[in-house]
């Protein structure tokens, strides 16, 4: 049989590139918009979630893969392995860690399949599933993948300043009143991720409070790793901020993109963040 096989959902934010080099299997997430329901990153790339949701009324979710789907995966993968790593988002963000443990339950005949809670979400996750899949490809066994990829998860981060304020409402981050009373006075609040959750964490009253408070909020690691800047946009302070982070860590390598659609149905379209991994 081959090397370990990685397998993550669509949420990991990984670039084409990253895909067919260590080929990495994605499980597409489901986005629901109004009354349809699109596979994320397959039938709805970032940008073309952007463009829809101007055409919907209801505030978008998203929802994990069918279980016949993880089921298929996992099945062909196990004709080219006989073990399988999967790494997904959050639970608390999102039940597909549920749909895919259900589904590893109906293959133990035919292969051993290994389902990690990253405990994240977006490119902390695809952090995690990178770092996964190039020992895989370095011949590293199972075991050795996954006492690495565990000793990892508590060491990536992520920071987010959003002004749609009705998504956080929705989910119960934020009170009505307090979206209410932040989205009339312009504030954005701050999401960071907490032992698997997003929870508001801090607000800042103008795109110059913004830019500082993310670039503080990384100013207190001392040894990153990883640097990703996600935005949507352009946004000209995601510039300011890209450019105190490129002065600050000339050595570290800083990913920027536009955010994906899952990360979006939880901040809105509107927001700016950074997700960061320390030394572990």
């Amino acid at each position: 049989m081959n090397n370990v096989r990685i397998i993550t959902d669509s949420s990991a934010h990984l670039t084409p590139e990253e895909i067919e080099q260590y080929g990495i299997t994605i499980a597409p997430l489901r986005i629901r918009m109004g009354r349809k329901v699109f596979r994320e990153y397959v039938e709805l790339p970032y940008e073309e979630y952007f463009r829809r949701l101007e055409m919907v009324k209801s505030l978008p979710t998203s929802e994990p893969p069918l279980l016949q789907d993880m089921i298929d995966l996992y099945y062909e993968l196990s004709r080219e392995t006989d073990h399988i790593i999967s790494i997904h988002t959050s639970r608390k963000l999102n039940p597909v860690v549920d749909v895919a443990r259900a589904a590893a339950s109906t293959l133990r005949s035919h292969t051993r399949i290994t389902v990690i809670d990253s405990e994240t979400i977006s490119r902390g996750l695809g952090m995690i599933v990178l770092r996964a899949a190039q020992m895989a490809s370095e011949g590293a066994g199972a075991p050795e993948i996954g006492r690495e990829i565990r000793g990892m998860i508590p060491a990536v981060f992520l920071a987010f300043l959003t002004s749609d304020l009705n998504y956080l409402e929705r989910d119960g981050r934020l009170r009505k009143s307090q979206a209410f009373l932040g989205s009339m006075l312009g504030i954005r609040a701050m999401v960071e991720t907490r032992e698997g959750d997003l929870l508001v964490m801090d607000k800042a009253r103008d795109a110059l409070g913004a830019v500082e408070k993310l670039y503080e909020y990384i100013s207190e690691f001392a040894y990153l790793e990883e640097i990703a800047l996600l935005q949507h946009n352009n946004v000209p302070e995601s510039t300011a901020l890209l450019e105190r982070l490129r002065d600050m860590f000339p050595d570290i390598a800083i990913f920027t993109d536009v955010y994906d659609a899952t990360l979006a149905t939880f901040i809105g379209p509107n927001a700016m963040g950074v997700i960061i991994r320390e030394a572990y």
